[in-house]
């Protein structure tokens, strides 16, 4: 799964180390400033064409760049920061990021807490439901009960 957030802050050092603007990059792969903006904000990721292109104009793998052999570190204290939060919710529900659901669930919207709960409801993800019950809301508590039910 890839980061684009990370995959943007790795464009916005590698662009910044050849001493480059956004519009430079936008110029050289004949796409806007815009386009490269939204790449290093990580709403955006280049085409398979493009990212071939930026690997050869920083002189790095395809690997690299979108920084595939790069581990992901999580702060349970803020496990969004730096990250796609999309990234995130579907790392925990692959088994791919490993946070302590209880301890962390606050920090999901409500749309992200829907979609662990229904993870765990389909039994794509593990919990301790005693640890975690008393962290959810009435609505949450009956989503869980009423599944559990059918």
């Amino acid at each position: 799964m890839i980061d684009f957030t990370k995959v943007g802050m790795k464009i916005t050092k590698y662009r910044k180390q050849h001493n480059l603007t956004q519009d430079d990059i936008a110029d050289k792969l004949f796409v806007t400033r815009q386009l490269v903006s939204k790449w290093e904000n990580g709403t955006g990721v280049p085409s398979i064409d493009v990212l071939l292109e930026l690997c050869k104009l920083f002189k790095v793998s395809f690997e690299d760049i979108l920084c595939l052999n790069e581990e992901t570190i999580i702060d349970e204290d803020d496990i969004f920061k730096g990250k796609n939060r999309m990234y995130v919710i579907q790392g925990i529900i692959k088994k791919e990021i490993v946070v302590n659901l209880p301890d962390v669930f606050y920090q999901f919207s409500p749309v992200e807490r829907m979609m662990i709960l229904k993870a765990i409801k389909e039994g794509e993800l593990e919990c301790n439901l005693g640890n975690l019950i008393p962290r959810l809301t009435q609505g949450e508590r009956s989503f869980l009960r009423k599944e559990k039910e059918k």
